[in-house]
Parts: structure tokens; C-alpha cells; sequence
């Protein structure tokens, strides 16, 4: 017998009651999107400092309370930029977030892929929830790859990862539709200076 059987069922229950009761899609919602974006050097690395700003919603943190983890997925890129705006990619990343809670200990651990540490723990929502979208201090490029003077362009986004719910419930569950989101890409150009510094353009 399928031992996952209960346990989907269970969620399938978990998935119906929240939509039940949750309001009509509400127009006036803001949409996720990405917030500043700041770039920044170690002595060999640009560094990224970004965060994702209307990515939680009312029916997405009740489900988060039931027990259902949240994957968030985040994709950069890195960009050349030469005469004529033509651009050729040198770099780019994507990694996940993913949030869940213990209501058994009241606990909620977010993995960050990105920094190759265990999750980490937290008793308060919020802070779980920053660090589910605070993203900082993320090496992108060796300075090296950078020529002097050279104009760049880094562009990111972010997206709810289908993995959240299990893959029966993905397309027949409008749940779903109450959950997902998909940013634009969010560009900045910069320049890289004789300093060894990134200058965003404006």
C-alpha cells in the first residue's frame, strides 16, 4: 500500500478547507515583484543584495500553518554588454528557499540552497518570512570575469515553485491559482569602474 496515500489525502482535505473559505482572487492585491536591487564587491566577487517583495498571500501563509512547505525559486543573470546594446551572458544562478513549519515544536525552518548551510530555525513567522526573501551578500561573478570600464547588466526574478504542492494536486486544485506567482525581471545595469567598483546606472 502506498504509504503517502494518507498523507495526501490529508492535505488534499487541508487544501480544500482553505479554498473553501478563502475569499474570491482579490483584484486590488499587489503583485510579487523584485524590490531594490543594490550590487556590491568583496576584493574577488560582485555581490547581489536583493528581495522579493507581495510574495506571501493570506490563503498561501494559512496553508503554511496546516503543515504544506513553500519553495520559492530565484534565477540571476548576469549580462555584457557591448556597442549597439548587444548582450552575452558570463553568468547567472538559481536556487530555492523553501519554508516550513513543525506545529508540533512551533518552529519554522527555511533552507537556503544558495548558501550551503543547514536550515535555519526560527519561532517567529516574520523572520522566517524575511528570510525567505531577504537575499544578501550573494556572490554572482568573480571580479575577474569584469573588464575595466565595462558595461554589465544583472537582471533578476522569482517564482512560486510547482514543487510546493505534491504533483497530483498541481493542476486540478485551483488552490493553486490563489498561490502562484511569477515576477517580471527586474534589470540593472552598471558599469565596472577602474576602481574595481560596480556602479549601477541610472
Amino acid at each position: 500500500m502506498n504509504s503517502s496515500l494518507p498523507r495526501n489525502l490529508l492535505l488534499l482535505c487541508l487544501l480544500l478547507q482553505a479554498l473553501l473559505f478563502a475569499p474570491a482572487l482579490a483584484g486590488g492585491k499587489e503583485a510579487a515583484r523584485i524590490g531594490e536591487m543594490v550590487l556590491m564587491n568583496s576584493e574577488q566577487e560582485l555581490l547581489v543584495y536583493f528581495s522579493l517583495e507581495n510574495a506571501f498571500t493570506a490563503e498561501m501563509e494559512k496553508g503554511i500553518e496546516n503543515g504544506i512547505p513553500v519553495t520559492f525559486s530565484y534565477f540571476i543573470e548576469l549580462y555584457q554588454l557591448s556597442a549597439g546594446e548587444t548582450e552575452k551572458k558570463i553568468a547567472g544562478k538559481a536556487f530555492d528557499h523553501t519554508l516550513k513549519y513543525d506545529p508540533l515544536k512551533q518552529e519554522y525552518t527555511v533552507d537556503m540552497e544558495e548558501r550551503k548551510v543547514s536550515p535555519i530555525t526560527f519561532k517567529s513567522f516574520g523572520e522566517a518570512k524575511t528570510a525567505m526573501t531577504d537575499i544578501h551578500d550573494l556572490p554572482l561573478a568573480g571580479l575577474a570575469m569584469l573588464e575595466s570600464e565595462g558595461r554589465y547588466l544583472v537582471q533578476v526574478k522569482a517564482k512560486l515553485a510547482k514543487k510546493t504542492l505534491p504533483m497530483n494536486f498541481q493542476y486540478i486544485i485551483p488552490f493553486w491559482q490563489l498561490w502562484k506567482f511569477e515576477t517580471d525581471w527586474h534589470p540593472l545595469p552598471f558599469t565596472y569602474g577602474n576602481s574595481g567598483s560596480a556602479a549601477a546606472e541610472r
